[in-house]
């Protein structure tokens, strides 16, 4: 299996259409666990039929193929019913981040130029709080308590119930794998956040990817502690289950206390993660318990040979992007050298090229371009962005904006990245979006947000700011802010006000300056709000 390009995994490009990878398996394995949440799992059968219904209640507010419609939902039955069904319509699915509120709210909503969301109830404040600010927006369909009829913020409200209710609607005929399926955000560098938009046979793509690297059988339950509306848990994990006929279960956050329990009580063989979680893992105390479950294998996760021995778990390492695939990966089986990605996948031509587009020697350090072997691996470009587009697909490659190295024997080293974003808990964060945030503050200056270095191993937030002369503000009262205007994972950590921002003989704020600077004693530290000494209030996404 793990030499095989796309087209040998049993499907011809025409068929790789979600929806109707759905009704296949409905008709080939009613009865065949598919997804599990909590203590509740629903057979292919049992989701499809949901679907067709709640499309047939979408069909009839409008929605049909090329329509938008955001889901604002936290992992559950609603979100995956609500992804299927918009499938099944022809229709793009936009998943909005649950931490997600005013100007990141306000932004991507209008960017998909959505009119009806789908929201927990639970959220309705939060698109009260911006609802004159949406553009497109005409309708709320709600899940939980809500007076069907009543406005919010001017907006038409409906119940998921009654929706979820109406006569079937199977998949539209004229579906393509070329339709897009969803709109997956990724965080901006020097703008705002990019649509990557997910065509079905794209989706299909990436599921496949995973089912290599993971030798995923139809045999196989896949754990995925992660939320659905991030790419990972749902193509990778939900349609990757799909795709082969397996099972695929789900929780809304990634718990350390709770995740080996989990695992045995759902017999999860296959484990989906962040870099940060095998660390968090280690930290417990050794138990004799350490090996006592199914699971062979934890994706998307740096090679450590302490915890692979420890646990009997091995950790797959690969290289990929939301706009494209997994470009190179170690091989099972295979012995990659300390620090390395991996090789280059079978589906995909990878080159390491300078400022000109010029080939690096081996050894030395390049930015990372590509391009697909096969159709439909790579997205069409960036929502409402062609000069984007056309800036990252230049000379027919694919410039992914991250630097690496290769050796003599083809194993590639992720070096750094050359575009400007964070990675935090997970979580892509565009430096350029957290600034206008702060730049919105009337006595904000100026702002340079910067990473530092997470004690988890991936970054934290650190904000340079200078104050508007005359203005009064404390670092403490900046965070506040911040905490009512972004997600807690944009929320900085470390503040420093600076009479001044270093800058070129142009102007430009030199961001260089600032990261090889260690923290001062001036610097505020907000603390790490997953420690436990914190309040549970101050607290975002808890490990536990």
């Amino acid at each position: 299996m793990t030499d095989r390009p796309l087209p040998s995994f049993g499907l011809a490009f025409e068929e790789m259409v979600i929806a109707r990878l759905l009704e296949r398996r409905a008709e080939e394995r009613p009865d065949g666990k598919f997804v599990v949440y909590g203590d509740t799992a629903w057979t292919f059968a049992e989701v499809d039929a949901a679907a067709s219904r709640l499309a047939g209640g979408l069909s009839e507010l409008g929605v049909s193929r090329g329509s938008t419609v955001a889901l604002f939902l936290p992992n559950g039955p609603e979100f995956i019913n609500s992804y299927f069904a918009l499938g099944k319509l022809g229709a793009t699915m936009i998943p909005v981040n649950t931490a997600y509120r005013g100007y990141m709210l306000e932004y991507l909503l209008n960017d998909t130029e959505c009119e009806i969301l789908v929201v927990d109830a639970r959220y309705l404040d939060r698109v009260l709080e911006s609802a004159e600010r949406f553009e497109s927006l005409t309708t709320l369909v709600v899940v939980g308590a809500i007076e069907p009829g009543s406005l919010v913020g001017g907006l038409r409200t409906l119940s998921f119930t009654d929706l979820a209710g109406s006569a079937a609607a199977p998949c539209d005929p004229s579906l393509s794998a070329m339709d897009i399926n969803c709109v997956i955000y990724t965080s901006g560098t020097t703008g705002p956040s990019k649509g990557v938009p997910i065509t079905n046979a794209h989706g299909v793509a990436k599921a496949i990817e995973v089912i290599r690297l993971c030798e995923i059988g139809e045999e196989d339950v896949i754990y995925a502690p992660l939320p659905l509306f991030h790419s990972f848990a749902l193509l990778r994990g939900v349609v990757a289950a799909l795709v082969v006929g397996g099972s695929c279960a789900l929780r809304e956050r990634f718990s350390a206390s709770g995740f080996w329990g989990d695992v045995r009580k759902l017999g999860a063989t296959v484990g989906y993660c962040v870099f940060s979680i095998p660390q968090i893992l280690k930290k417990a105390p050794p138990s004799n318990a350490d090996r006592d479950h199914p699971l062979r294998c934890l994706y998307n996760a740096r090679h450590d040979a302490e915890f692979e021995s420890r646990f009997g778990v091995r950790l797959i390492e690969g290289y990929g992007l939301t706009e494209a695939g997994v470009a190179m990966y170690v091989r099972p089986g295979e012995i990659a050298p300390a620090g390395s990605c991996g090789r280059v996948s079978e589906d995909w031509e990878v080159r390491l090229v300078d400022e000109h587009d010029v080939d690096v020697p081996v050894g030395e350090t390049g930015e990372i371009v590509l391009r697909p072997r096969y159709p439909g691996l790579i997205t069409p470009g960036y929502l409402n962005k062609p000069e984007a587009t056309v800036a990252t697909f230049r000379n027919l490659w694919f410039h992914t904006g991250d630097l690496a190295s290769i050796d003599v024997d083809g194993f590639y080293y992720f070096r750094d990245r050359k575009k400007d974003a964070i990675r935090r808990r997970g979580e892509n964060v565009s430096s350029w979006e957290v600034e206008q945030v702060l730049l919105e503050h009337p006595a904000i200056g100026e702002a340079a947000v910067i990473p530092y270095p997470s004690a988890l191993g991936e970054d934290d937030v650190r904000v340079a700011a200078s104050l508007r002369e005359g203005a009064e503000l404390t670092p403490e009262q900046l965070v506040e802010y911040c905490v009512q205007r972004m997600p807690d994972f944009m929320v900085p950590r470390y503040v420093e006000f600076l009479d001044e921002l270093p800058r070129t003989p142009t102007g430009r704020i030199e961001k260089y300056r600032l990261r090889s600077q260690e923290l001062s004693a001036s610097c505020y530290d907000r603390g790490d709000p997953r420690d436990a000494s914190r309040p549970a209030s101050a607290r975002g996404a808890d490990p536990d």
